[in-house]
């Protein structure tokens, strides 16, 4: 059974070139035939005939040894990859922007397997070089590989590949290699920025919630807010921020503002969106407006209150101590002016649709 980051073809006895590993002749990579490979969505990987015997078995000086493909015929197309076993060519699919994508499982999940594990460190190497060569062949623009941290042993090698450290997530750390020559890297740097969204939330009774924090506090009040967590809307984070750190439940309204900061955590870029959101207030048997009671979140906030509005803008004016990123941000709550949000349908084949944030329109319908 052959692993699923294998990528499945369905033609056989096809011949593939390959890097000539400083051979004057090309290694025939696929030449047996399959009879299942008739079979539509059959799964294959990349083999060779006697390919083992082509390895170089003394380590690999790549100043001395460059790869060399063939030019004497077409470049190769990606249906060409078939056949019953691996041995030369590392497994691959197709990744997105024209990228090769190389998935190392983890040891225990190769160990559990009866296929032969193809990412060997004592041939891992040998099966990189004719990899990279082969992505060439295939005009692919760029190579990336999954590594966990049970394989980081094969890190070594892929650094003398001049592979780079893209990012690192749980247990799993990814790197690439640009593979086009005649253009510049396009491969953009991950994570610039974090998001984070802060809370304005005002009363039928002209009031605003403010927190302490345990710690870290600048100020003697601030609006509730954090981080946005991954995949999440401007308007779910924030109303979860609230939940967790008031016990208020609210509704979004618009966007107020949007600060952008450098050289935060990690280096990184900050898009802090100020939002402005309504409090559900329930009505008692007389009519009258019912004012959510706060409860300050344990280990995070220290206290949790409605202050009176005049009273807030007393502190973010005082000459003394002004706090001009929320002046601006009054300045517009007071004016009545905000960036509205629409959910919009995408173009793109099967992606969901997403918020766009932009200027009031009027006659506009709220979404």
């Amino acid at each position: 059974m052959i692993p699923e980051l294998v990528r499945p073809y369905s033609r056989s006895k096809l011949f593939l070139r390959s890097a000539a590993f400083g051979l004057s002749s090309s290694i025939l990579l696929l030449a047996r035939s399959n009879p299942a490979a008739a079979a539509p969505g059959a799964h294959f990987a990349f083999m060779t005939t006697n390919a083992r015997r082509s390895f170089h078995t003394s380590p690999i000086n790549l100043a001395d040894r460059k790869m060399s493909l063939l030019q004497k015929s077409d470049p190769l197309e990606e249906d060409q990859l078939v056949g019953e076993e691996w041995d030369a060519v590392l497994p691959f699919e197709d990744g997105s922007h024209n990228a090769a994508k190389i998935v190392i499982p983890p040891v225990v999940e190769l160990e559990e397997s009866s296929v032969p594990d193809p990412f060997l460190r004592s041939t891992f190497a040998q099966r990189m070089e004719a990899t990279i060569a082969t992505c060439r062949e295939l005009h692919k623009s760029s190579i990336w590989i999954e590594v966990p941290m049970s394989r980081a042993g094969l890190i070594e090698d892929l650094a003398n590949f001049n592979l780079k450290f893209h990012h690192a997530e749980g247990d799993t750390a990814n790197l690439c290699l640009w593979l086009k020559d005649d253009s510049d890297n396009k491969i953009p740097n991950y994570a610039t920025h974090q998001v984070g969204v802060g809370a304005f939330v005002v009363n039928s009774r002209d009031e605003i919630l403010c927190v302490r924090e345990l710690r870290r506090n600048y100020y003697p009040w601030k609006v509730p807010g954090g981080l946005a967590e991954l995949g999440e809307h401007l308007d779910e984070a924030v109303t979860r921020e609230v939940l967790e750190e008031t016990g208020v439940h609210c509704n979004f309204h618009s966007v107020l503002s949007v600060r952008h900061t450098h050289g935060l955590q990690f280096g990184r870029s900050d898009l802090y969106f100020m939002c402005r959101l309504e409090p559900v207030e329930e009505v008692d048997d007389e009519g009258n407006a019912v004012i959510p009671e706060p409860v300050a979140q344990e280990n995070e906030i220290e206290r949790v209150a409605w202050i009176p509005l005049a009273e807030y803008k007393e502190m973010i004016n005082n000459p003394e101590r002004a706090h001009p990123t929320m002046q601006r941000v009054m300045e517009v709550y007071d004016q009545d002016c905000a960036i509205e949000r629409s959910v919009v349908s995408s173009i793109v084949p099967g992606r969901k649709a997403s918020p766009i944030y932009h200027a009031s329109l009027s006659g506009m319908p709220q979404k």
